[in-house]
């Protein structure tokens, strides 16, 4: 069974408390990751941080995905299956109008 969010928030809470600034620096930088990831797009995560921060950067991320509010405009923030890519999903995106009434003269 998946892991849940009180769960994840059990984890990070104690980091937290240990060292605030320290915390908030590294989850506002996660953050900024993941918010200014473009539609359709990933990046690995092995790449963004190192071997010892790997599992508190995927619970940041794992609360982000929680967290996020839904728009099906916008893309969704997903991680892969083996948990080594962020990426964000393409929102819908509607199709033109194909119907064009024809307008009568007189």
């Amino acid at each position: 069974m998946g892991e849940t969010h009180s769960s994840i928030m059990t984890r990070l809470i104690p980091l937290y408390e240990m060292a605030p600034e320290r915390f908030m620096a590294f989850y506002d930088a996660v953050y900024l990751m993941c918010v200014d990831l473009p539609e359709g797009c990933r990046f690995r995560i092995s790449d963004r941080c190192r071997e010892k921060d790997l599992e508190l950067f995927r619970d940041i991320v794992k609360t982000l995905i929680a967290e996020q509010p839904y728009d099906k405009y916008a893309g969704q923030l997903e991680l892969s299956d083996d948990m080594e890519y962020v990426r964000r999903t393409t929102g819908f995106k509607p199709s033109g109008n194909r119907f064009i009434p024809k307008w009568r003269k007189g």
